[in-house]
């Protein structure tokens, strides 16, 4: 008897619950849709991706029931609501493709906007026009607004994939100015006009074509150099231009700023508006008292709700930097209403949450040996067979700052490098190509030699595991006094290129194998069994198991990456790895860079290179310190991986939170186009540039 209740009950109200659960993820989307620009959270990931896919799939099943079952003569006005469910298709402007390749499926979209179309016709024609309802010329406006809006998601959609960014820039003529950014300022709001002015270079970027400036902006008396200018204020002309990227990729903004997206919004507003106007004068006549109280109220919170987020949505188009730029590049004849749209943007400081969040994951492989098999979490796992999804997730970590290293330090050290190679590069090495990824740092120190010279040319993640365990190990047996910020800088980058290897392989080149680490674990957690036994000293002793309901919710739910806490024990593993392979150090000899892959001991060819890097130390003395050559290593590790990702993997990375690499991609595309607009050497081009991995 009670599951014939729920069904009599759905029968009834099913329509209404639907309908009011579409408009609320409409909200809910419009909320939180751009919350992805700043947070990779995996919470909110999953919660923003199902209202994602449930806001379609529940317009189209109600508008398909309505198509099929109708309404009834109790519930005339339910008729009514189907073109709200074509306007909720269309969507907020903030989010039009969750994923990349959503923006792919555009032509699906175009059959499905088809197919609701005549569904909603279907609705409009048989329960509202045949039965002459005064509420005819209300759903036929609303009909047209629901149209245009879900037409203009499918054109963002196209217009967001790569391969029509590509065809748009290779059927027009760029005309981006470097020099315009010394007339613009520094400050947040000046920099973002020039992350607009210069964003044709971040989409040649995206689209995998090579702009170089034109030469008829080289003649200008106005030579001085741009990256001198900016300085460390490049790092925020970059991220926003990103933050643009990211706009045009997964939101209509590259539909909404132009002049039919500005009549879209305009007719679309209208016609909201004249249905609730209409919608009014027919709940006032003698006709409207027939109507369900209930539909009634539904069909003025669709009305109501509607109407809002059509005025939010016109708001946002009018006052955003996209219309500001718009008039700006305009110049005379547009200055008042640019002076209120930037007026208005200096109390909201649109610029401020266009930059990077400024935090890089962590993953260190000595802390993934020492963590505890015991807890709940691994234990769960293990069972369920997904322990090396655990490991990724659980025992990595992100970093910001402590009390002597920034991120703003780290962004100095790769900005610092990107000058060095730019100024060996007017000299003609022939080491600071894009293909160097160590070796000039190696050959600039003196220290191009031994298994220095084999560790920076074998295959890259094998290069980074190698280097990864070596500056663990060398940081341990080192016996110099290295200075506070340098030895955090070189762990952070250790840790974060190893981030990217185990978490996030798509950024780098090549075949990167996310779980080319495992190999190494298993040959550490061999040798402690053979060091240790089950001793307590042993530093990957797992703790006695918990059977405490708070500690195991705990250990279940706490997010256990690199810190402090697992130094000592890291500490110890580091010296047991150091002590269990000094045996084999003679007889070892470096592998050839095109030979078989050695991730079988990659433990083994890492202590090697400590053993090396601390014989360099032993020659240097306190002349040089061996750190500062670890540290340009990364650095240069991390170059050559930003240059060498394929684009698309930098373009899917920021629907979910940009990453560091992306930005230092970029930043480096800006550094050739800026540093040939300062030398006069280059021509304007496009061309489709040929990257390894990309």
């Amino acid at each position: 008897m009670e599951v014939e209740g729920a069904v009599r009950l759905w029968n009834e109200w099913g329509v209404q619950v639907l309908v009011l659960l579409s408009f609320a993820l409409q909200v809910f989307l419009l909320i939180f849709g751009g919350i992805r620009r700043h947070s990779s959270s995996s919470v909110l990931m999953f919660f923003l991706w199902s209202s994602y896919l449930l806001a379609d799939s529940t317009a189209i099943y109600t508008l398909g029931h309505l198509s099929v079952d109708g309404t009834s003569d109790k519930h005339e006005l339910v008729a009514f609501w189907a073109p709200f469910l074509l306007l909720h298709l269309g969507g907020p402007d903030n989010i039009t493709a969750y994923a990349l390749e959503d923006n792919t499926l555009w032509l699906r979209h175009l059959q499905t906007l088809a197919v609701q179309v005549l569904g909603a016709v279907y609705v409009i024609y048989t329960y509202i026009a045949s039965n002459g309802s005064d509420l005819l010329l209300a759903s036929i406006s609303m009909f047209i607004a629901g149209l245009l809006k879900y037409g203009e998601r499918i054109w963002a959609l196209k217009c967001g994939n790569i391969s029509s960014i590509r065809s748009s820039i290779s059927t027009r003529k760029f005309k981006t100015d470097p020099y315009e950014l010394l007339a613009l300022g520094t400050s947040e709001e000046e920099l973002l006009l020039g992350a607009h002015s210069q964003f044709d270079i971040c989409k040649g970027v995206f689209a995998d074509i090579i702009m170089l400036p034109n030469p008829s902006l080289l003649s200008r008396s106005k030579r001085r150099s741009v990256i001198s200018y900016l300085g460390e204020n490049l790092y925020k002309l970059v991220e926003m231009e990103l933050s643009l990227m990211y706009d045009f990729l997964y939101t209509k903004a590259a539909v909404i700023h132009t002049w039919y997206g500005f009549c879209i919004h305009f007719i679309s507003l209208f016609g909201t508006a004249t249905t609730f106007l209409l919608f009014q004068i027919n709940i006032s006549s003698s006709r409207g008292n027939g109507y369900s109280r209930e539909d009634v109220i539904i069909s003025y919170i669709l009305l109501v709700g509607a109407l809002v987020l059509e005025i939010i949505s016109v708001c946002r188009a009018l006052l955003s930097t996209w219309t500001c730029s718009l008039l700006h590049r305009r110049g005379r004849g547009w200055e008042w209403p640019l002076h209120i749209i930037t007026s208005f943007s200096r109390r909201v400081h649109p610029a401020s949450r266009r930059l990077w969040s400024g935090s890089i994951g962590q993953y260190n492989l000595f802390h993934l040996c020492t963590r505890n098999t015991n807890e709940i979490g691994s234990r769960l796992a293990m069972r369920l067979g997904l322990q090396d999804w655990w490991n990724m997730v659980h025992f990595s970590g992100e970093f910001s700052r402590t009390s002597s290293f920034s991120i703003q330090d780290l962004k100095k050290l790769v900005l610092q490098a990107l000058q060095d190679k730019e100024q060996a590069l007017q000299y003609k090495d022939k080491e600071t190509d894009s293909n160097s990824r160590g070796s000039f740092i190696l050959k600039s120190m003196e220290a191009y030699e031994d298994f220095a010279r084999w560790s920076v040319n074998i295959d890259f993640d094998e290069s980074i595991l190698v280097w990864h365990i070596a500056t663990e190990v060398y940081l341990r047996k080192s016996k110099a006094t290295h200075a506070k910020e340098l030895t955090e800088a070189t762990e952070v980058l250790s840790n974060y290129m190893m981030f990217l290897l185990v978490v996030k392989p798509s950024m780098l080149p090549g075949a990167a194998r996310h779980n080319i680490h495992l190999a190494s674990c298993e040959q550490i957690q061999g040798q402690c069994c053979m060091s240790f036994g089950d001793k307590e000293e042993n530093p990957m002793a797992a703790s006695p198991i918990s059977w405490n309901p708070y500690c195991m919710i705990k250990e279940l739910l706490h997010h256990d990456g690199p810190n402090c806490s697992s130094i000592p024990r890291r500490k110890k593993l580091a010296e047991m790895v150091w002590s269990s392979s000094q045996f084999a150090l003679g007889s070892v000899r470096a592998p050839n860079p095109h030979g078989e892959s050695i991730r079988d001991s990659a433990n083994m060819y890492a202590v090697l290179l400590a053993n090396e890097l601390l014989n360099i130390e032993l020659r240097w003395q306190e002349e040089r310190d061996t750190l500062e050559l670890i540290l340009g290593v990364w650095v240069e590790m991390l170059l050559y991986a930003a240059n060498h990702c394929s684009q698309e993997s930098h373009a899917r990375q920021l629907s979910n939170g940009c990453e560091f690499i992306t930005i230092v991609s970029l930043l480096a595309h800006h550094f050739k186009y800026y540093s040939g607009a300062s030398r006069g050497t280059n021509s304007f081009n496009l061309s489709s540039s040929s990257r390894n991995g990309g």
